[in-house]
């Protein structure tokens, strides 16, 4: 019996202690330069930050909300060690600021996947002025601009950060769709057709997503989809029906958007008991 007593004074002792260490550890929250430090799959994004000049933002109050691309990510966007060096401050910060959520919250909080359910992406501020991210949910996982954050909500001392899949590009440097499409080398056909149909001039401006089908997706289809002199053999009104099957007008949709229990009418119109029904859920302009 006082073998059993002394046990169990024992493993309360062990248990409070345990208890207070815990406390202690959550309390110790690292810095950004330590946390990067222990994760070899964010160097590149370690050394961009240097490159970008961004020490107010890794030693200030914050809360400050960062988005770190891995290493794989950068290299799948070109960036590597050596053109991160040939870059100036002024450029690696440009693409860094991107990274950086800000907080609607006053004062600032850090911003959490928790803020990311949404029945489709919704936008939020960067701390490159004037440019958003837009962030998402599909099932479990969480986006931003369709890139899926795989590790979310590392808690730093002064704010978070959420590892992504994908390094994001801001918008100034992307273009319109019009220039994207051009620039793409494999969207020859559906230009074509966009073009066919009256419907390229238009994406000039306002806000689109396009659902581009490739050269080689058309050319599938035989005659008169695979050559662009037969594209212009088709009927305006079939080429505005099925280009327009393809966009969808007032919204920017990302991969994460398209899921089961969302349905966004398409510009190609739906009848009217259809579109009374999705109109509901269809994202408005961000």
């Amino acid at each position: 019996m006082k073998l059993f007593n002394i046990t169990l004074l024992f493993c309360a002792a062990a248990l409070s202690f345990s208890s207070c260490k815990k406390e202690e550890v959550a309390l110790e929250l690292p810095d950004l330069d330590t946390y990067l430090s222990k994760q070899p799959n964010l160097s590149t994004f370690n050394a961009a930050i240097e490159k970008a000049q961004l020490a107010d933002y890794k030693k200030g109050p914050g809360p400050f909300s960062w988005l770190a691309p891995t290493n794989d990510a950068f290299t799948a966007a070109g960036i590597t060690a050596d053109s991160l060096n040939r870059m100036t401050p002024g450029a690696a910060s440009y693409m860094i600021m991107y990274h950086i959520l800000s907080s609607t919250n006053n004062p600032p909080i850090p911003v959490l996947t928790k803020e990311m359910i949404a029945n489709f992406s919704v936008s939020r501020s960067t701390q490159l002025g004037g440019t958003l991210a837009f962030m998402g949910q599909k099932g479990n996982d969480f986006f931003v601009n369709g890139s899926q954050i795989t590790s979310g909500d590392n808690l730093l001392s002064n704010g978070v950060i959420h590892v992504i899949n994908r390094v994001n590009t801001p918008p100034q440097l992307r273009g319109t769709i019009q220039s994207i499409l051009q620039k793409t080398g494999q969207h020859t056909l559906f230009i074509a057709l966009l073009n066919r149909a009256s419907q390229w001039a238009q994406l000039s401006s306002g806000t689109f997503t396009v659902l581009a089908p490739t050269d080689a997706a058309l050319s599938a289809l035989g005659a008169p989809f695979n050559a662009t002199t037969t594209i212009n053999t088709i009927s305006v009104t079939d080429a505005t029906r099925i280009v327009r099957f393809h966009m969808f007008n007032g919204a920017r949709l990302f991969n994460n958007d398209f899921k089961d229990g969302f349905s966004p009418s398409t510009m190609q119109g739906l009848s009217s008991g259809e579109a009374t029904a999705q109109q509901q859920e269809l994202p408005q302009e961000h």
